[in-house]
């Protein structure tokens, strides 16, 4: 017991009872302020005037009993004290609100446990009060919530309800509480059985009622499950909710939190967006493939031109020409790419899985690509390290991927260069590296290369392209379940790694893509097609 100081208020009609409660508080030296009341009527006066931390009050009073002292309490904790060894008066006592209950003996040995009796009582007064405010303030909590709330037992009955629920149904509180779930929330099926829930054959694949049971089964927490329910939210007849379900302990006793979200404004913005961005991807490859022939035919009239089969031409004739068919070719280029990654952002990009020797494959690269790196008078070498097993790829995207990044790194690579295709095998994985000495990639540029439409500013010698063959690069090589990571350092080089498993465990149907950028954008921003 702590040194505070108590008032207690003594309810007591026998004088000697009174004495030997002064008598005791003087002799254990209690630090205890009290106020001794002989009736009911001084009682209620006392507690009229003062506020007291604890009452002690005999059982029969002259003017009452102490049930009449519970009912002026109030939020004071009462211990009554009786002759009267009767079981059903105790019990009675506790259900009416005592804290405690002590039995007087001749010998008056129940004021000992007076002092004990009377702290518990404090403590435990003030530990219903901490409860009850903790309880009021989740109850706050749940009702002011923005999202629907419901808390369910094993039953399957509503035991509470917020008012988000009551808004999204358009029922009153009596209409929900204690009712099982699908009469609650006004389900089309509840009645279907005249059972009502979970009676009718349609109640075995309800999304919600699953949600519910795995959360009581598992005792595992259900987060965000998108549902399209069977009962009207808003009065809408096409409703889009997404459902948290969470299992809690109450009074030993398992229930489910039910969060629920009406989420069908999004569902349908979403679904607006979607259709926006198959038509823009659909108008674009369409476009795209369009401009393929007039470029085509205009590229091979150009190139009979300037190869003089339809007559000699000047110089200056030439140098014009010659304008028009590299912008041509870079035209053509540009719908290249953007074709490529329209098919991977619309996932319509398939693999061809297949197991490729790995040696065969990058001297084919090698092979493809050494005659273009020496017309510029850089020095290629192909390094293959140990034997290399066979592995399981797409070979044509891994080509293009090998032939994208080596034909970057022969642009990038100044006459007198070097770059070097080294292929090894380390545990489960096939490494693929292409190192040159070119002019590298700025610090603040690397976290962005792989960026769809993103180009690295070099100042004074700028370099064209669409700044799509990394983003294509990098999601090929994210089909294939593998990584591609970038070293660089400005005017020393540049060192391209792919990683590809040996043997891909799932093919992904799809690449998640972002799909609001639009391409059209880029192809506008793009410099014009002139030197």
């Amino acid at each position: 017991m702590d040194n505070a100081k108590r008032t207690v208020l003594l309810v007591e009609d026998d004088e000697i009872d009174q004495m030997a409660f002064k008598w005791l508080i003087e002799q254990e030296n209690l630090p205890y302020d009290y106020t001794a009341a002989s009736s009911i009527s001084e009682a209620r006066v006392a507690l009229g005037s003062e506020r007291f931390d604890a009452i002690v009050a005999d059982y029969l009073l002259n003017d009452g009993t102490a049930f009449d002292i519970l009912g002026l309490a109030k939020d004071t904790p009462v211990i009554i004290t009786t002759e009267a060894g009767d079981a059903e008066i105790a019990v009675k006592a506790m259900k009416a609100g005592a804290c405690d209950y002590l039995m007087k003996d001749p010998e008056r040995t129940y004021l000992k446990a007076i002092p004990i009796t009377i702290e518990n009582a404090i403590k435990h007064k003030r530990m219903e009060k901490i409860l009850d405010q903790k309880q009021k303030n989740l109850e706050a909590i749940f009702d002011a919530v923005p999202v629907g709330m419901l808390l369910l037992g094993k039953n399957m009955m509503v035991n509470r309800v917020n008012d988000a629920v009551r808004g999204m149904v358009r029922k009153e509180y009596l209409e929900i509480i204690n009712r099982p779930i699908g009469e609650a929330l006004r389900c089309v099926h509840s009645t279907d059985s005249g059972k009502g829930c979970g009676y009718s054959p349609a109640c075995a694949g309800c999304q919600l009622r699953q949600i519910i049971e795995n959360a009581f089964y598992s005792e595992q927490t259900i987060q965000e499950v998108e549902i399209q329910p069977t009962f009207k939210v808003h009065n809408k007849e096409e409703v889009w909710l997404s459902v948290s379900a969470i299992p809690v302990t109450i009074d030993d006793c398992m229930h489910v939190v039910v969060a629920i979200d009406d989420i069908t404004d999004r569902k349908k913005a979403e679904q607006r967006l979607q259709e926006t961005m198959e038509m823009k991807s659909q108008f674009i490859s369409t476009v795209s493939h369009e401009l393929r022939t007039p470029l085509g035919c205009m590229n091979e009239g150009i190139t009979i031109v300037l190869d003089g089969v339809a007559g000699e031409i000047n110089d200056q004739q030439r140098r014009f020409l010659g304008i028009a068919k590299r912008n041509l070719d870079r035209l053509t280029r540009l719908i290249n790419d953007v074709l490529d990654f329209q098919r991977l952002e619309s996932g319509k990009t398939t693999l061809n899985v297949q197991e490729n020797d790995v040696t065969e494959l990058a001297r084919e690269v090698h092979q493809t690509m050494v005659s273009f790196a020496n017309k510029k008078g850089i020095d290629f070498s192909l390094e293959l390290k140990g034997d290399l097993p066979k592995a399981q790829f797409d070979r044509d995207k891994i080509i293009q991927v090998l032939t994208n990044l080596i034909g970057n790194a022969v642009k990038f690579t100044p006459e007198q260069g070097d770059i070097c295709f080294c292929v090894e095998c380390r545990g489960e994985e096939v490494i693929m590296r292409v190192k040159d000495t070119g002019m590298g990639i700025p610090k603040e540029a690397l976290s962005r290369i792989f960026d769809r439409f993103y180009r690295v500013r070099r100042p004074g010698k700028e370099i064209q392209g669409t700044g799509l063959g990394l983003s294509i690069v990098n999601r090929i090589v994210m089909m294939h379940g593998g990584r591609i990571d970038v070293e660089s350092e400005v005017d020393k080089g540049t060192t391209f790694t792919v990683f590809l498993p040996l043997t891909i465990k799932s093919v992904p149907e799809t690449l998640s893509a972002k799909m609001d950028e639009t391409l059209e954008d880029t192809l506008v921003s793009n410099q014009a097609l002139t030197e």
